[in-house]
């Protein structure tokens, strides 16, 4: 076992509360990255469908039936979802620019 393991085999909840308090703005500049835009990233099937709070196969009867946007690289493929779409979507917005868009 490591020092490193060893010492924090030994430290109770208050301890590693106060090393993660420590560590944390640490931890953010290590993993700074460019900030991503949340309305614009990818999300998958089981992302879009916790979004929308709706079942999985009611997720896929929209898309099979080319009623909600989304993007899939080909037939057969994994389809993405964009969050701001699917809020133009959930406003009653058609949006034809990647309505079912497969590449």
């Amino acid at each position: 076992m490591s020092l490193a393991r060893a010492i924090l085999a030994e430290l109770d909840n208050d301890a590693l509360a106060e090393l993660a308090e420590r560590l944390a703005p640490l931890l953010a500049e290590r993993l700074r990255t460019e900030p991503v835009d949340d309305d614009r990233r990818w999300m998958s099937t089981k992302e879009a469908t916790a979004y929308l709070g709706i079942p999985t196969s009611s997720l896929h009867k929209l898309t099979a039936a080319r009623e909600i946007p989304f993007e899939q690289d080909g037939p057969g493929c994994r389809c993405w979802f964009r969050r701001d779409e699917l809020d133009r979507w959930r406003r009653g917005e058609r949006q034809s620019s990647s309505l079912h868009r497969v590449a």
